[in-house]
């Protein structure tokens, strides 16, 4: 994903795994702080967040991203605590 610093956008991702896991967690400061993902509406198989730039007005993005990062998430309806790398995000300078 390519975020613009003005910009809030859902963060989108199909997370395959073995088994049902429904309800993931993502971390966008290398596993200090998690939020909770929601299902995407449009594709159930995505589970989304959504983020800002540095410079986007107020809102209720869970995340702001103020430099390239590579998020990690990890399952929270399963006994097995599975995490997963998930895809960079850069901030369009």
């Amino acid at each position: 994903m390519i975020l613009s610093p003005l910009a809030r956008e859902f963060y989108r991702v199909a997370i395959t795994t073995d088994g049902d896991v429904t309800d993931w967690e993502a971390s966008f400061d290398g596993g200090t702080t998690w939020h909770d993902g929601e299902v995407d509406p449009d594709e159930e198989t995505f589970t989304r967040w959504l983020l800002a730039g540095p410079d986007a007005p107020l809102g209720t993005a869970v995340a702001v991203i103020t430099a390239d990062v590579v998020p990690i998430v990890r399952a929270t309806d399963n006994p097995e605590i599975v995490v997963r790398k998930a895809p960079r995000i850069t901030l369009d300078r």
